[in-house]
């Protein structure tokens, strides 16, 4: 016979009390007096409800009792429902007004800064974009600015047109310098 010891190969199986998953579940039927601890208050009410028997109008005047306890309960559902519905619409007609109300300020002060700048209106929708006062004036003063500079210079390219002579020599040179300067 073989006398080493079985060792396990896993974990073993550890107590109750560090399985709180798993817990105890009384079977027993109280109703048969098997313990359970229950009151005899239980029973009685039991035998109660299962002693009486209702007939189908009987029944049916039980549930129009509870529907109109339900109903009544809830009346002012549709009146709640369509006050809600209209708060909801106002609250979005004021929300757009705001918003149309930022918008014409907006551009008031847009066209207030291009004309104390002299900005065109077509300059002042395509370059003017900030929101504040100090960003729409920073940008009319450098779009002024740059105007002005292109006003100074003027507009004009001399030697637009015209295509640079080279001498034979600089040709050769260009050449040169091209292919690694031969002979």
């Amino acid at each position: 016979m073989n006398t080493t010891p079985i060792t396990a190969r896993g974990p073993l199986f550890q107590p109750a009390y560090y399985r709180p998953w798993l817990r105890f579940i009384d079977t027993t039927d109280p109703a048969d007096g098997g313990g359970g601890g229950g009151d005899d208050k239980g029973k009685q009410g039991d035998e109660d409800k299962q002693g009486k028997t209702f007939t189908q109008a009987e029944l049916d005047e039980i549930v129009k009792d509870r529907v109109k306890r339900v109903q009544s309960k809830y009346a002012d559902y549709d009146d709640l429902k369509s006050k809600a519905d209209g708060a909801k619409s106002v609250e979005d007609k004021l929300a757009d007004l705001e918003q149309k109300h930022a918008a014409a300020e907006a551009r008031a002060l847009r066209s207030d800064i291009a004309a104390a700048h002299g900005i065109s209106a077509e300059d002042r929708d395509l370059f003017l974009t900030g929101t504040d006062e100090e960003t729409l004036t920073a940008q009319a003063k450098r779009l002024s600015e740059r105007e002005a500079d292109r006003k100074k210079q003027g507009n004009r390219a001399p030697n637009e047109g015209k295509t640079p002579l080279l001498k034979a020599d600089d040709e050769r040179a260009a050449v040169r310098s091209l292919f690694g300067g031969g002979q």
